[in-house]
């Protein structure tokens, strides 16, 4: 009866979050110079590189990810001839969409 009780008490308890996840949403992504930019977009960025992106009606942020705005900005691959795809290292620039000016570098999922 105990081991019962533990079983059904472990499956109650909340799922532990990933170390490091990140969701950079509702930013302008330009993900390529050939790819049509996705005006409202999530980023998922998980050990450095970027796990899923596209856009905010179909993508979703994880449970526990820590979120971070990107309203406003345009995000771009650095270089900026590169690309932000699945399974690639998560580095971006980050540019007010209004002004142009850099607002972020990140490197390897992490702020610079």
């Amino acid at each position: 009866m105990f081991v019962l009780l533990l079983v059904i008490l472990t499956g109650c308890s909340e799922p532990v979050t990933e170390p490091g996840l990140k969701a950079l949403v509702g930013g302008r992504l330009e993900s390529s110079l050939e790819s049509e930019p996705i005006p409202y977009s999530v980023i998922v960025i998980a050990d450095g590189k970027i796990r899923a992106m596209g856009p905010q009606a179909t993508t979703p942020v994880p449970k526990g990810a820590e979120t971070i705005s990107t309203k406003g900005s345009v995000i771009r691959p650095m270089p900026y001839n590169g690309t932000v795809k699945p399974g690639e290292p998560a580095n971006l620039m980050l540019f007010n969409i209004e002004t142009g000016k850099p607002e972020g570098i990140m490197q390897d999922g992490k702020w610079q």
